[in-house]
Parts: C-alpha cells; sequence; structure tokens
C-alpha cells in the first residue's frame, strides 16, 4: 500500500511537471508568434515615409507617457521571461541574481538628486518675492488686453484652450478679410500670392480652432497644436507682401494686424509651455519617486530570498516569474524618466528660438515651410 501510494506521489508529480512544461512552452510559442507578428506590422507600416513621420511624432509628443513607460516595462518583463524560459538565462544562480539587484538597488540611489534638482527646477520658477509677482501679473494682463483689442471678444477666458481659440479666430478673420481686400487688386501677381498666403493662414486657424474648441483641455493637448508651426515665417511673408507697390491701404492695415497676431500666437506658445514644463517636471519627480520606492522594495525582497543560496522549495518556475516580475519593476524609474524626458527635450527644441529667426533643425523636416 506504501509503495502504491509513493508510485502514485511520483505519477502525481511527473505529470505536474510535465504539464507545467507544456505550459510554458505554449507561453514561449504564442509570445514569440506575437513578437513576429508585431515586427511585421510594424516594418509594413515604417515603409512610408509619411508613416515614419507619424510613428516619430506620436513617440516624442502625442503618446500617453504611461502608455510608453507600460510598453517598456513589458518589454523587459516580456523578454526576461522568454529568455528564462529558454534557459538563455536562469534563476538557479542566487549569486548572480543578488549581485544584478544589489546594483540596481545602488543605481535607484542616483535618483535621490536627480528628484531632488528636479523639484528645485520647479520650485524656482513659481517662487518669488510679491513685487516680482505683481509684475508677472501685470504683464500678463497687459498682454491679455493686446490680444483682445484685436480680438472678437471684449474679455477673454482664463481657459488656456478658450484664449488660444480667441486667438486663433482673430487670426481667421484678418486673413479672410485680407483676401477680400485683395480681390480687386489690379496686379494678378499680388492677387495670387496674398490669396495663397491668407488661405494657408486661414487653414492653419481654422484647424488649431478645431482643436481646441473644447474648453477644459489639459494644458499638454492646447500647447500640441501650435508646437511645430513656424510663426516667425508668417511674419516674414507678410513683411514680404507689404513690399509690393500695388497693395491696397486696407490690406497694409490687415498685415500689420497679422504679424501682431503671431507674435502674440508665439508669446502664448511659449508662456504655455513654461506653465506645461513645471506641470511635467512635477509630475516626473513625483512618479520617480514612486517608482523609485518600489523598485527598492521588490529588489530588497528578492535579495533576501536569495540570501541563504537557491531557494530549494521553491518551484523555479515561480522563482522565474518572481525574478522578472521584480526586474520589470526595478526598470519602471528608468522607464518613467526615458518618456518624460524624451517629450519634454522635444518641446523645447522645437520652441527654442521665439522671434524672428528660426534655427535649423528646430522643426522636423516634414514640418518646414517653402516661405522660412
Amino acid at each position: 500500500m506504501t509503495d502504491d501510494s509513493a508510485a502514485s506521489e511520483q505519477a502525481d508529480d511527473g505529470f505536474g511537471a510535465l504539464d507545467l512544461l507544456q505550459v510554458a512552452g505554449r507561453l514561449v510559442a504564442v509570445v514569440l508568434r506575437a513578437l513576429f507578428v508585431g515586427v511585421t506590422i510594424a516594418v509594413t507600416v515604417l515603409r512610408s515615409r509619411e508613416n515614419r513621420h507619424r510613428a516619430r511624432h506620436w513617440f516624442l509628443l502625442e503618446a500617453d507617457r504611461g502608455t510608453i513607460v507600460a510598453g517598456l516595462v513589458g518589454g523587459v518583463f516580456v523578454a526576461s521571461l522568454v529568455l528564462g524560459l529558454t534557459d538563455v538565462i536562469g534563476v538557479r544562480e542566487s549569486e548572480f541574481v543578488t549581485t544584478m539587484f544589489s546594483t540596481i538597488i545602488a543605481g535607484l540611489f542616483s535618483f535621490v538628486p536627480l528628484v531632488v534638482t528636479i523639484n528645485q527646477l520647479t520650485v524656482s520658477r513659481v517662487i518669488g518675492t510679491p513685487e516680482r509677482l505683481r509684475e508677472q501679473v501685470a504683464d500678463v494682463n497687459r498682454f491679455r488686453d493686446d490680444v483682445e483689442a484685436m480680438a472678437p471678444v471684449d474679455v477673454s477666458t482664463t481657459d488656456p484652450a478658450g484664449f488660444l481659440w480667441v486667438l486663433f479666430r482673430a487670426v481667421g478673420e484678418r486673413a479672410t478679410a485680407l483676401e477680400a481686400a485683395c480681390a480687386d487688386c489690379p496686379s494678378g501677381a499680388v492677387r495670387e500670392e496674398v490669396t495663397e498666403y491668407a488661405a494657408s493662414v486661414d487653414e492653419r486657424a481654422a484647424a488649431v480652432c478645431d482643436r481646441v474648441d473644447d474648453g477644459g483641455l489639459r494644458l499638454w493637448t492646447v500647447l500640441l497644436p501650435v508646437l511645430n508651426h513656424n510663426y516667425s515665417a508668417d511674419c516674414n511673408r507678410a513683411r514680404r507682401i507689404q513690399t509690393r507697390d500695388e497693395l491696397p491701404p486696407d490690406a497694409e492695415d490687415l498685415l500689420d494686424d497679422l504679424r501682431e497676431l503671431f507674435v502674440s500666437v508665439d508669446v502664448t506658445r511659449q508662456y504655455f509651455k513654461s506653465m506645461y514644463l513645471q506641470q511635467e517636471l512635477a509630475h516626473l519627480s513625483r512618479l520617480i519617486a514612486y517608482s523609485g520606492v518600489a523598485a527598492f522594495l521588490v529588489s530588497t525582497l528578492v535579495i533576501m530570498i536569495y540570501a541563504t543560496g537557491y531557494p530549494p522549495i521553491v518551484d523555479e518556475f515561480v522563482l522565474l516569474v518572481l525574478v522578472t516580475v521584480t526586474l520589470a519593476i526595478a526598470f519602471s524609474p528608468f522607464a518613467i524618466l526615458f518618456a518624460y524626458v524624451v517629450r519634454v527635450a522635444t518641446v523645447l527644441k522645437r520652441t527654442s528660438a521665439p522671434g524672428a529667426f528660426t534655427p535649423p533643425g528646430e522643426r522636423p523636416p516634414h514640418a518646414r515651410d517653402r516661405f522660412d
């Protein structure tokens, strides 16, 4: 009876191990098949230049940062799990596991001064004397008064999306009026140039108004549609048109208004950018603090599990999942830093030079104008 029971237990253990290996094998096959399909789709899509530009724009700017972080962390987890299941890497060497996570913990401590530095940058922008803060508020109010003098409203809203809508509504109205003022211009070349310019300005203004028509949008959503455009080039084109002798007097005044509005758009973009950077850096420092603490705790837990060598009472597959999950969590602060810094750096690069000059490389090639 005892021998039969022992044989039955061995058979059960053998069946359980075999069943676990089959499940692991199927998981590896599914993951590899999904990776192959994903790579195939990505290669097919990115063959088009327009799709490459769109993918680059999505990755650098439009994509939710949480999606980028989840993709990076999930990629680390899947890659580690697949390599572990295929015995490329293993969890049997306790010294290797403890050394790896000890190194990760040491690296995490470098995030402490980083978080402090980011918070200092954020705080330095909002702390000041009462007189300095009063001057800043007065400057903003004067700027709003200047915009309202040319806008289709008496009092502009304090909502960033609503204010940008008012500003571009004024741009569109001036562009339409400019085209009408030059409709009877005796010079066909001037009439054609003004029509092309007014149509392009009105089209861009309408596109921005459509994007910010809903109130209460996030600041990043408001900033995104005005990020890549070169408003100094529009001002320069207006100056070129004003040098034409056949231009009607009304068109001269409308071009002056457009130049002033484009300057206001550029100032508004820079002001919203500074507000966005303050919010983004504060959010980044908080996420790094949260993820850094979680990464430190789970890494310490794995080191404690392997402190006396390989744990013989735990199944190897369970340990592999534990190590891969811990590795993904430990990588999360670096993924967060990468995702947010990439977008912040892109915003800074593409809005680095307000005013009459546009340095080469500030905007992506597909967003450059023929009339810079």
